[in-house]
């Protein structure tokens, strides 16, 4: 008989101390349970599991759905396709482009089964924003007559004032380089230039600058958005041509010699009816839109607690 050693260790052997073999194995394993991977997969699979588990039982309650590929479609893709490529699809492309569009209708169909599309903002908006288009085809606007179009102009008539325009050419004394002396020099020169039409235009002493020396038919907005300062008011309320001034921009002061002067204005409707045309469509799509929404409107009743808005109201104000 094989006798068989038994060896005991000290009670005061601590079981830490004893060698086991393996020991890296359970400390890979657990290494690996942490992994943020391992606890997303093991997420999707439940998820993709409770999917099937639960929801499969409505899908296959029902009739398998009729997706129809009709000429309308077919044709659409065409036209989108010749828009991109400038050419009509082949066979094989065509096939390519009906295999999508089908792929995105199941997915689609499924997404609204599902109900994805409730309570989603983005979704929200979209249709809103299709049925604002489709408030805008409801009711076609026919072409407005003249006589339309010159009754609106007479209604709104200051909103097509024409601004008065002015040509003139400029003398530039810049305020930088004469500093307290700049208007008292540009009063001298005009002073010269009224009691002598004569003078020559190598006695016309200003400062060079990167502003034009002329203008033609220039309304007081164009000068303000060239100038700055006041020049554009101040030329607005020149009456008579001839050498004026001074003038002030941001830049300096300004000496003019006016040439031409065109009045402020009531437009006729040739000279403004293009204008005229375009904000009537738009008044006029307004008021039909608002009609149109009210009667959409008058289907709905709605509830509102005072309490509630109240409470709003307090929490904004705070």
């Amino acid at each position: 008989m094989t006798e068989t050693a038994t060896k005991y260790l000290p009670q005061a052997t601590l079981l830490s101390k004893i060698p086991v073999e393996h020991q890296e194995q359970p400390k890979l394993i657990i290494r690996i349970l942490k992994e943020p991977l391992l606890h997303f997969l093991v997420l999707g699979a439940l998820l993709f599991g409770l999917y099937f588990g639960v929801g499969d039982r409505s899908i296959s309650s029902v009739s398998p759905r009729q997706i129809e590929v009709s000429p309308p479609v077919i044709e659409s893709l065409q036209t989108t396709w010749k828009q991109q490529w400038g050419s009509l699809p082949n066979q094989e492309q065509l096939q390519s482009l009906l295999d999508n569009y089908i792929r995105d209708e199941v997915i689609y169909q499924e997404a609204l089964s599902l109900g994805l599309d409730q309570k989603d903002l983005i979704v929200r908006r979209r249709l809103i924003q299709k049925m604002k288009f489709l408030m805008e085809d409801v009711a076609a606007l026919r072409e407005p007559s003249d006589e339309v179009l010159q009754a609106y102009l007479a209604d709104h008539i200051d909103r097509y004032i024409i601004p008065g325009r002015v040509s003139f050419a400029q003398i530039y004394f810049s305020r930088e380089l004469r500093g307290d002396r700049t208007d008292a020099d540009a009063q001298a020169l005009l002073t010269q230039l009224q009691s002598d039409s004569n003078v020559e235009p190598s006695q016309l002493k200003g400062h060079p600058s990167m502003l034009p020396t002329t203008y033609t038919l220039a309304s007081a907005k164009t000068l303000n958005n060239t100038f700055g300062g006041t020049l554009g008011r101040e030329m607005a309320q020149v009456t008579e041509t001839g050498w004026q001034g001074p003038v002030h921009s941001i830049y300096g002061s300004h000496l003019v010699n006016v040439t031409q002067i065109e009045p402020s204005h009531p437009p006729t409707l040739a000279e403004v009816k293009k204008k005229v045309r375009l904000d009537w469509f738009r008044e006029e799509r307004q008021q039909q839109n608002e009609q149109f929404y009210q009667k959409l409107r008058d289907r709905y009743t709605v509830s509102l607690d005072p309490k509630v808005l109240n409470l709003g109201v307090e929490e904004g104000d705070a």
